[in-house]
């Protein structure tokens, strides 16, 4: 069974986390993604500890499905061989920031020229036209600027990379959006992917609410009871999503505190006096206790797992994947949806540095005297 992207050819200019997720997740659906690394350690992120076998396990979660090449872009003939592939692709992904790759004749109007049915994805912090452009940032800078991070009460980074998996998904989605409309038009064109942007999309109900006239945040920053994170007797905790007045109607009986049903939505000093009492009551018994208690009354409460006990639920959703790395096999998340006819697959696992670079030149058509000069001369490694 071949995957949804059979056929599609895919480069890749991207490295550590948002732009390799999005090229990792074409590769997924079966397109030919050829990961274009700087020598000679490529992706910095194979530097990342702890390493499985033979590569890092942030880089192999990663970058599975690709084929790697090492090319210089600096060097004449580096550039120049990256345009000769890009002449026959689909998909043309980069993550420099704004300007870096026209400097070297690699932007979107140059690529598009000579190949107009081209999808070219920039990924960038700010945005192709953004005031802050060609400012550095990270995750947590981007979540900052959203105004996501100021809704905890005590603003801290998180574990994941919140603004750039989003940006990652939302690549894909603007490269699968490029690549339908390029079935009616027959043209391609430039996506532009700011991870702020995304940050900022995370943000549409707060915002919508906030120009309206209304709070910005409110029910769903644990002012309430009915929406809340709670610590039990043991220190772990319990979540609690009872917006919908069936739900906190049945958590209330369950607790046996139906008096506060009506309650809900009230003011202070009510609500502060509720959210006080579910405090006590989950504190006085262990999370799991509380799991197995509320486990068959639809009231919307889950236990919070630390990151090993949600590998052990990520397991049993279906969503490891195991890839060898050298002599090891190690377990990564999957692509994160199914599809039925076309399912996501794991053809390959994460390419050593330059692993097929002569395989990718002597399909581009280079000859063996060709490829050795590239080699000599420092383009390719």
């Amino acid at each position: 069974m071949t995957g949804a992207l059979d056929g599609v050819r895919g480069i890749d200019l991207t490295r550590y986390i948002p732009g390799p997720y999005a090229t990792m997740l074409l590769g997924d659906l079966g397109a030919d993604v050829v990961k274009i690394e700087e020598p000679p350690i490529g992706d910095p992120t194979r530097a990342v500890q702890p390493v499985a076998g033979d590569d890092s396990a942030v880089h192999a979660s990663l970058n599975r499905n690709k084929r790697s090449l090492l090319v210089d872009l600096r060097h004449e003939h580096g550039a120049g061989l990256v345009r000769k592939l890009a002449s026959t692709a689909d998909v043309f992904v980069e993550g420099f920031r704004p300007g870096t790759l026209a400097r070297r004749g690699l932007g979107p109007d140059e690529l598009l020229r000579g190949n107009p049915r081209l999808v070219y994805c920039s990924v960038s912090g700010y945005g192709q036209d953004s005031p802050l452009a060609a400012r550095p940032g990270h995750d947590v800078n981007y979540l900052a600027r959203g105004g996501l991070l100021a809704t905890a009460s005590t603003p801290r980074p998180a574990v994941a990379q919140i603004a750039d998996m989003t940006g990652g998904l939302l690549a894909l989605c603007g490269i699968l959006s490029a690549l339908l409309a390029r079935e009616r038009s027959g043209r391609g064109q430039h996506v532009d992917v700011s991870l702020l942007r995304g940050a900022l999309g995370l943000m549409t109900v707060p915002l919508a609410r906030l120009e309206a006239g209304g709070e910005a945040v409110n029910e769903l920053t644990g002012s309430y009871a009915c929406y809340n994170v709670y610590r039990c007797r043991d220190s772990r905790a319990i979540s609690v999503g009872a917006l919908e007045p069936k739900f906190w109607e049945a958590l209330c009986r369950a607790l046996g505190h139906e008096d506060r049903i009506p309650r809900q939505w009230e003011n202070e000093p009510g609500r502060g006096e509720t959210l006080a009492l579910f405090a006590r009551t989950f504190a006085s018994r262990e999370r799991d206790d509380w799991v197995a208690a509320l486990h068959d009354v639809e009231c919307c409460v889950e236990p919070v797992l630390d990151p090993r006990e949600a590998l052990v639920e990520a397991q049993a959703q279906g969503v490891l994947v195991s890839q060898p790395s050298g002599a090891a096999m190690l377990r990564v998340v999957g692509a994160p949806f199914g599809l039925r006819d076309t399912p996501a697959s794991l053809r390959r696992p994460a390419p050593k540095a330059g692993q097929h670079t002569d395989e990718i030149l002597r399909e581009a058509g280079y000859e063996p005297e060709a490829i050795a000069r590239l080699h000599e001369s420092g383009a390719v490694a």
